[in-house]
């Protein structure tokens, strides 16, 4: 029987993040701790240290590959993990792809936040690949033409669907989380958030640049044909911040941090065995 302390392979690593999708998906997390915990994840070396990601979530079904329950490891031991993760962020890394031009889309236009239980009617739109230019644009014009505005605490974006939190209007501690899958869902209960966490208008990222940094994954997070990718654009109180993850079959995982400029904050490539 596997022990916590036996030494995680990348498959447990991708099958974890996978797990993490789903949880944030769902809205068991916002954005931010989703990040923090792919990020340990992604560098973490036993099945302990991964099985602790999970601990508290809701699983639809056992992660393959993670030993059963066992007594939880301490709290120091980790808090070793996650600062083994943060100690490796700041590596700079270039990428070298872009998407093909488009117009930028349009700034968003002033408008309220979604008010706690209003129930207004999904818009059913012609689904688009959101990591195209053209898609990303339909997402903003969706958000603007349902909600006013394009802003939101957080986003994640994946080729054919996002989840979005979108603070309660009047209520700025507060979040509800929306799904947009060829047009946006009825909203899910709201939920707590930091007041004081800025928000990010969808409509001032330029999606070249953020596409970009998608399209050139492969290379620079030395993750080969990724069966995975997806980004996510939130502002932790420095400014916008654009996070691309991808993964393949092959348990090959990788991460990276930008700017909306493209310029990159942090990566963890890919690390052959």
């Amino acid at each position: 029987m596997s022990s916590l302390r036996t030494r995680a392979r990348d498959a447990d690593r991708n099958a974890l993040c996978n797990a993490l999708d789903t949880a944030y998906a769902e809205g068991q997390m916002d954005g931010t701790e989703h990040r923090e915990r792919t990020a340990t994840a992604l560098r973490a070396t036993t099945l302990g240290e991964l099985k602790a990601l999970v601990a508290d979530l809701q699983l639809e079904r056992p992660i393959a590959l993670l030993p059963p329950d066992r007594p939880p490891r301490s709290r120091g031991a980790r808090r070793a993990g996650l600062l083994v993760a943060l100690a490796l962020l700041g590596v700079g890394f270039g990428v070298g792809h872009a998407v093909g031009r488009t117009s930028t889309p349009p700034a968003a236009a002033n408008g309220p936040a979604v008010a706690a239980g209003s129930p207004v009617a999904p818009v059913v739109v012609t689904p688009a690949g959101l990591h195209t230019p053209e898609g990303f644009g339909r997402l903003v014009d969706d958000l603007r033409s349902r909600l006013g505005s394009a802003r939101v605490a957080d986003a994640t974006i994946y080729p054919d669907y996002a989840v979005l939190t979108v603070p309660v209007e009047g209520t700025p501690g507060r979040a509800q989380s929306y799904t947009y899958r060829g047009g946006l869902d009825w909203p899910g209960p709201a939920g707590t958030r930091d007041p004081d966490q800025p928000l990010v208008d969808l409509a001032e990222i330029d999606a070249r640049t953020a596409l970009g940094l998608v399209a050139g994954a492969p290379e620079s997070l030395k993750v080969a044909d990724p069966t995975s990718r997806y980004l996510i654009v939130d502002d932790e109180g420095d400014g916008p911040q654009i996070a691309v993850y991808a993964s393949n079959d092959h348990g090959e995982t990788g991460y990276l941090e930008a700017r909306p400029d493209g310029s990159i904050v942090a990566v963890h490539p890919h690390e052959a065995g």
